[in-house]
């Protein structure tokens, strides 16, 4: 049992190096704000990041990626960033950094922001192309950082090619 993980985990390794080599590109799709709960302050909260990018060299990518959530009771977000993942020793542990442009909204209430936006997650390779990316984010506003910031859990899927 345990040869059998083992070999499972060397295979993945292997695919993974193929994928974050240079020039490979890739698109992803992920749910943010998994906190898809229901009460009576803030209500529904869902969320949707789109994005894609290039390896401009082994294991490094610049990605840019869209992002529009929806929280019942509380402000609407959408947002537009860039970043680049650096992905570890080739199995598919990434670290990110990016910036983002996000537009709040509620009701009358409109807020702009510059967000810094770190993350860590893993890409699990389901096959040659198509990951599973679960990862953790913080995204660090500029603008009275306590009432913006906010960290977060997102899991997507991948396609690389």
């Amino acid at each position: 049992k345990k040869i059998a993980i083992v070999c499972l985990l060397l295979i993945t390794c292997v695919q993974a190096k193929a994928q974050f080599e240079e020039g490979t590109f890739f698109v992803n799709t992920s749910l943010t704000g998994m906190n898809l709960s229901h009460s009576k302050y803030e209500g529904t909260n869902f969320g949707l990041n789109v994005g894609g990018g290039a390896f401009v060299a082994d294991n490094l990518s610049v990605l840019v990626n869209f992002k529009g959530e929806y929280v019942e009771h509380g402000m609407d977000e959408t947002g537009l960033g860039v970043g680049a993942r650096y992905y570890l020793s080739s199995c598919g542990v990434y670290g990110g950094l990016g910036m983002a442009y996000k537009h709040l909204s509620s009701g009358d209430y409109k807020k702009n922001l510059v967000c810094l936006t770190p993350e860590v997650g893993y890409a699990f390779f389901l096959g040659r192309n198509l990951t599973v990316e679960p990862a953790v984010y913080y995204d660090l506003s500029f603008n009275h950082t306590s009432e913006y910031s906010k960290l977060g859990f997102k899991i997507g899927f991948g396609l690389y090619f």
